[in-house]
């Protein structure tokens, strides 16, 4: 179950914030990781719900074994074991800076090019 976990997130956080540095890398990974409660066994169905990610269900992500050993991976495992800091500031939802705020929600934080709520 970790496995198929640590290869979703760091699917998601490849696909949403590779143009990103670190501390983008990291909040976008929290912010799945918290829709999944915590829970390694929710991830990659939480990933998967429509309209939670724009890449999902669009674009073809890289198979999965091409990210083991990445930067992505190694993010992916610290998020997974609580070891990284949340920069995201407990967001449960983030877009890049060029779209409207969808939710009416107040951002928490802005890294990069993602706004995080």
């Amino acid at each position: 179950m970790l496995d198929q976990a640590l290869a979703c997130l760091a699917t998601t956080i490849f696909m949403e914030a590779r143009g990103e540095g670190i501390p983008g890398q990291i909040a976008v990974g929290y912010v799945l990781y918290r829709r999944a409660d915590f829970k390694p066994q929710n991830v990659c169905s939480e990933m998967k719900k429509p309209y939670q990610f724009s890449w999902y269900g669009k674009l073809k992500p890289p198979e999965p074994q091409t990210l083991v050993g990445t930067s992505y991976y190694k993010i992916a495992y610290q998020i997974l074991h609580l070891k990284a800091k949340d920069y995201s500031k407990g967001a449960t939802n983030f877009h890049h800076i060029a779209l409207n705020n969808q939710w009416g929600m107040k951002p928490r934080v802005i890294i990069n090019n993602h706004v995080f709520y």
